[in-house]
């Protein structure tokens, strides 16, 4: 894959591989950059670059690259972030079809897009947390916190954690941060990660391709899971959800991050 960065018409940063008429477009995550935790991002656009595809990263405004006050952008901006990429795709590249690929709030993004625009192909969510307004309602049926407490209780018992404590080298501060911290930030910043659209009704005619993918150590991957799962059912939109045993949130190690890689290349030119 040979990539090439470049600045959007908008001011965006982004690093595209031309290819052939199917472009693959990656999106971050919440505070992240167009290369994601570990490379993923740049790993997944090289599988997809495999297949012939054409390929776009993208860093939101105020992230990365881009210009912009990181503490201004709100969902709805990366969602018009989104959909400007992709138009400059197929007005400056003429590809036949788009699909979007994103990282935790870059899926919810993924989604805000696709409501937007009817004839994205697939949409493929890793770690994908419902939206602001539905938090609460996954949190009931995952119960993400006790899920957290358990997975700590459960290294507890293992002998190498004590070792580690013993030596000084367990990290117990960032476990009590990790189990004490309000993750989606003050009210001001939930609110900009608060759509000022149902993202969801207007979604409920997508006539693309749901593919949803969470690692099982992720504490908040089964009340999302089950949130999602209910949800197309409900509206009738057919989705493939995988699990990739034994990997967390982000998918670290480079063994999991090339089974995400694969995963979503596979899905896009294998379906």
């Amino acid at each position: 894959m040979s990539e090439t960065p470049l600045f959007l018409p908008t001011g965006l940063a982004a690093d595209l591989h031309r290819g052939g008429a199917e472009a693959v477009l990656f999106l971050p995550g919440w505070s992240g950059t167009r290369y994601g935790p570990q490379r993923i991002l740049l790993d997944a656009a090289r599988a997809c670059a495999a297949y012939g595809a054409t390929t776009l990263r993208l860093d939101f405004r105020g992230r990365g690259d881009s210009p912009g006050d990181p503490t201004a952008t709100t969902l709805d901006d990366m969602i018009t972030d989104t959909t400007d990429a992709v138009a400059w795709l197929r007005a400056m590249h003429g590809v036949a079809r788009v699909h979007l690929v994103g990282l935790c709030s870059g899926g919810n993004v993924a989604l805000g897009a696709a409501s937007r625009l009817p004839d994205v192909g697939h949409v493929i969510c890793w770690s994908l947390l419902p939206f602001m307004e539905h938090k609460a309602q996954a949190v009931k049926q995952g119960t993400p916190r006790l899920a957290l407490v358990r997975q700590y209780a459960a290294k507890l018992l293992r002998v190498e954690t004590w070792r580690k404590l013993l030596r000084g080298e367990a990290n117990v501060k960032g476990a009590v941060k990790t189990l004490a911290k309000d993750k989606e930030g003050d009210n001001a910043e939930r609110g900009r990660k608060t759509s000022a659209r149902d993202i969801l009704r207007d979604l409920q005619g997508f006539a693309g391709q749901l593919h949803l993918l969470y690692g099982s150590r992720d504490p908040e991957s089964a009340g999302s899971r089950a949130f999602f799962e209910a949800w197309c059912r409900r509206h009738r939109i057919p989705v493939d959800i995988r699990v990739i045993d034994g990997a967390p949130h982000n998918f670290y190690t480079a063994a999991w991050t090339a089974a995400v890689a694969a995963q979503t290349a596979d899905w896009v030119f294998s379906a």
